[in-house]
Formats: C-alpha cells, structure tokens, sequence
C-alpha cells in the first residue's frame, strides 16, 4: 500500500509540476489574452445598452446567418463547428493577429448579448428576454468554452512567437533554442480541444434542461445553440 501511495504521489507530482511550468512560462500570454476577451465583452455590453438599435440590427444579422447553415444540433457538430473555429485560430497565429481578432469577437458578441438585453431588448423566437436568462442558459456550457477559447488562442500567441523567435535568430545567425515554446503551444492547444469537446457536449444535452430548471422555463431551443 505504501508502494502504490508513493507512485500516486510522485506521479501527481510530476503532473502538477508540469502543469505549473506551462502556466508561469505562458502566463504573461494568458493574461494577454484574458485581458482581450473581456476588455470586448465590458465594450460589448457599453454597446448593446447604449446602442441597442445598431446591435440589435448585429445580433439580428448574425443569428440569421448562423440558422442559414441549418447545422443540426449535437454534441459532434458543435464540438466539430468549434474545433474548427480554434483550429484556424492556433493556425493563424502564426501571423499573430489572428488569435487577438477571435478573443475579440467572441468577447464583443456575447458582452452585446448581456448589453442588449440589459437594455429591455428582445430578440423574437427565443423566449430569452434578459440578461440573467442568457447568462444562465449559456453558463454551463461557457465555463469550458470560454477557458477553452481563452487557451487556444494563447496557444496561437506562443505559436506567434515561437515562429518569429526562430526567424529572428536565423536573420542573426544564432543558435536556435526555442523548441519549448512549440512544444507549449501544442499544449495548450490541446488543452483547449480537450475544454472545448467537453463544452460541446455540455451544451448539446444539458445546457437547455439546467436552463429550464433554473428559470422555470419550457425552452426547446435558445440563444444557447447559437453561440
């Protein structure tokens, strides 16, 4: 038994340090992109309440376009809609920008959800009408999805500088010893698909039900589906 607690402690160990290296390595990256996100959602939700004619006209654009894909929904097209999402954000990181657009618009879309309806608006067909019915529905699902966005596109930003790190020392000639920042890119990629599968499933069998129960609601479908 001591045998088995020893093995158990050292490979928490291990784990746990692992874990902790990646975060102070790329912890100034994953404040960055912290910061980004919700720096656009308090600007969405300023907008949404101040300007809720030229955000409703937004909003109402936006989930036209999405009911046009007719995506059904279940936890492998959400999961895979999503995964293509961070997919080409991790990607585009090599270019840097990338990364910075995606946490923007999603922290944009849903503070003018919040704002919006905050402001007494109303989107028709949802049956959502304020702020605390939005957040509620889409909470169970966002505390992976969010996390998971969050992650993947601080994996685009070491990517980001992982390929500019490496350009810069051959334009100087210099020894190349960057191989970890790929290497945690990767990893936190990866930490993302892993956050954004469980989110997924989350928000296509228990989203609308938590919902429902917490509200008192008989929604069959929401604003949930849609972002």
């Amino acid at each position: 038994m001591s045998r088995i607690t020893f093995l158990d402690n050292n490979f928490h160990g291990k784990y746990s340090e692992f874990f902790l290296g990646l975060y102070n390595r790329n912890k100034k990256l994953l404040i960055l992109s912290v910061s980004i996100y919700f720096l656009l959602l308090i600007i969405g939700v300023l907008m949404g309440y101040f300007f809720p004619d030229i955000i409703e006209s937004f909003l109402t654009s936006l989930i036209n376009l999405i009911q046009g894909m007719n995506v059904k929904i279940n936890t492998f097209s959400i999961f895979l809609h999503n995964l293509r999402s961070i997919f080409i954000t991790y990607v585009g990181g090599i270019i840097g920008i990338i990364p910075a657009l995606v946490l923007a618009g999603n922290g944009f879309i849903y503070g003018s959800f919040v704002g919006y309806f905050m402001h007494g608006g109303v989107l028709n067909n949802y049956g959502i009408s304020n702020p605390l019915d939005f957040i509620i529905y889409t909470l169970p699902h966002g505390i992976f999805e969010i996390p998971g966005l969050i992650i993947s596109c601080t994996a685009g930003f070491r990517l980001a500088s992982a390929v500019f790190n490496y350009l810069w020392n051959i334009s100087k000639d210099t020894p190349i010893d960057n191989y970890w920042e790929l290497k945690d890119s990767l990893t936190l990629f990866v930490i993302g698909i892993v956050l954004t599968f469980i989110a997924a499933i989350i928000e296509a069998n228990f989203s609308i039900s938590i919902g429902n129960y917490i509200t008192g609601s008989n929604l069959h479908h929401a604003l949930v589906e849609n972002y």
